[in-house]
Parts: C-alpha cells; sequence; structure tokens
C-alpha cells in the first residue's frame, strides 16, 4: 500500500503538455519540483513513466506518489467488538483517523486493518477525536448490503455526548442545520430548532439541511451533563451544532465547545494551559457507544462500546 493521489484528465484539461498542467494545478511545488518527480517516476501517466512534454489526453489518469513524510502519532489500540466471516465490529480509539486523508496514510484505521485483513470495506465514519462503534465489512458482499441499509437509515446509531452545563434541553431537536455565519470557522455549522419542520420541505435550499436528533439526559454533576442522542438523520457535525446550539458546546471540542477560536490556536499548536483547562478533555466528548443492525445472516444485532476512560461521567 503506498500513498498516491489519482486524478482523471477532463476534456477542457486535454491538450496540455503534463508538467505545465500539474504545476499550474498543484503549486505546492514548483515547475522545476514537478519536473524532477516525473523524471523520477514519481508521476505517470495511466500507469506508465512519461517525458514531461507528454500531452494529455482526455480521460488520461495521472498518478502522484508523494515521497514519504514522518505521520503524527496516533492512538492504534482500537478493541474488537465482534467478529465473523463477514463483519469486523470495534471500538475506536479517541485520535485514530478512519480513512486516508492530509498528513495521515499509515496511521489510520484502514491502512491498519489493511495489513491484517484480505478484505476490508468502513461502513460508517467517525472524526479522528470520536471513538466508539466501527462497522467494517470483510466481503464486497457483505459491504454492498450494509452500506445500502446505512443509506436507507435503517442502521440504528446512539451516540454519547459529554456537554457543558446542567441539561434540559428538548427530548426531540428537529430543525435546520446550515452554515453559521456568525463563525469564523467556514465548516462550522448552526442549528435552528423548528418542531413543524419536515424532510421534504426546504430541500431545495443547498444551504439547508433538515435534521432530528431524540436527546436524554444520562447524568450531570456540577459543570457537565452526559447526554444519549439517538441520530434520526445522518447529517455532517449534526449533533455537536444541536447541541452547541441549544446552549450545551461539547466538551473538548475545538469547533463546538466553549470557543470557537481555540480551533487556529489548536491547529498552530499555541493553546495555552487555562485554554486547555477550559476545554478538559484532549479530544471531543462526543463517543459511538451503540449501534443496531440486521446482520447479513437476518439476525437483529446489537452492539455496545465503552465510552473513554477520561470522561468524569
Amino acid at each position: 500500500m503506498t500513498r498516491k493521489r489519482e486524478i482523471i484528465i477532463q476534456k477542457s484539461e486535454s491538450g496540455k503538455a503534463v508538467l505545465n498542467w500539474i504545476s499550474q494545478r498543484y503549486t505546492y511545488h514548483d515547475s522545476q519540483k514537478w519536473s524532477q518527480y516525473i523524471v523520477d517516476g514519481r508521476v505517470k501517466v495511466n500507469c506508465m513513466d512519461v517525458g514531461t512534454d507528454y500531452i494529455l489526453k482526455e480521460n488520461d489518469r495521472v498518478i502522484y506518489y508523494p515521497e514519504p513524510i514522518i505521520e503524527p502519532p496516533v492512538n492504534t489500540n482500537y478493541k474488537t467488538v465482534y467478529e465473523d466471516e463477514d463483519l469486523l465490529v470495534i471500538n475506536k480509539p479517541q485520535d485514530l483517523p478512519c480513512h486516508p486523508g492530509g498528513i495521515y496514510f499509515e496511521n489510520t484505521l484502514w491502512y491498519i486493518l489493511k495489513k491484517k485483513y484480505e478484505y476490508i470495506s468502513l461502513i460508517n465514519r467517525l472524526d479522528r477525536e470520536t471513538s466508539g462503534i466501527m462497522l467494517i465489512a470483510k466481503t464486497r458482499e457483505s459491504a454492498k448490503y450494509y452500506f445500502n441499509q446505512m443509506m436507507d437509515r435503517e442502521i440504528q446509531k446512539s451516540y454519547l455526548v459529554l456537554v457543558y452545563g446542567n441539561f434540559t434541553g428538548p427530548t426531540s431537536a428537529k430543525g435546520w442545520l446550515t452554515p453559521d455565519k456568525n463563525s469564523i470557522i467556514r465548516k462550522k455549522r448552526a442549528f435552528i430548532l423548528d418542531s413543524e419542520a419536515d424532510q421534504p420541505v426546504g430541500e431545495g435550499d443547498p444551504e439547508k439541511q433538515y435534521a432530528c436528533t431524540l436527546l436524554k439526559k444520562i447524568d450531570n454533576n456540577s459543570r457537565f451533563s452526559l447526554v444519549e442522542c439517538e441520530l434520526l438523520t445522518g447529517r455532517t457535525h449534526q449533533i455537536r451544532a444541536t447541541l452547541n446550539s441549544l446552549g450545551y458546546p461539547v466538551v473538548g471540542d475545538k469547533i463546538y465547545g466553549p470557543d470557537d477560536s481555540y480551533f487556529f490556536k489548536f491547529i498552530n499548536d499555541e493553546l495555552t494551559s487555562t485554554e486547555w483547562e477550559d476545554l478538559y478533555l484532549k479530544n471531543q466528548g462526543l463517543h459511538s457507544y451503540k449501534t443496531t443492525l440486521v446482520h447479513l445472516n437476518g439476525k437483529t444485532m446489537t452492539f455496545t462500546a465503552e465510552k473513554p476512560d477520561d470522561w468524569p461521567l
């Protein structure tokens, strides 16, 4: 397994020399560096070595093999919850990316499992900082079966979330997820509670997504609450955005926590000890603790995973 990037040449890109095309598209290297990569065979077209003056054609497949990089350490200590010939269920630890991306390749769950199993397909996805139940298909047949269940919303998923404050919010949060116009973080979302919301309504607005989450307080102390969240829809950042907009920021969350300015400080390794104390947890307090599905054999099965040890509740 080798880190690589593949690009299919579109009609509008055809007719260009490969060196000119790649140095204009990916400006993080200059033309001289890209030229050296082509000569060294780190850039191939249709799996073959080419010269820098090779003229690209529509549907050519350009493959780029980056130089090896030192990846940040991660937590690889996942626990097996269940396994048979078709399905693997694990409790993913915090601080472990699921799929290759950015600076992570070998230090990902996908890579770790690919070294052990002939075939794997990750059915669901969790953020690097989120722990809990992950479903992995071990055959192509089971991958198609479980993906279809996931797409049809037939797999039930419940999360445990640690939030600031004494949770007294609604038992059902139904409404709309939209971009958070008040945030400095472009990918942050806001939730607008709307008891009259229904999924077909508003689907014409690309910035507005229907979302519904069932909420239940499990426990609390003087500072935090432990909340169970059952997803009735599967939207990006659904739980974190919903709870934050309801007034209960997620503990340890650099985006949906007490202060979203922490996000950029975290990226630049500039968080102070006081700000880390404010966050309380190193990773966001979100854990996929229960998943129910119909197995390929027709049996309904429920899998659970213990939450992280560093949570106070």
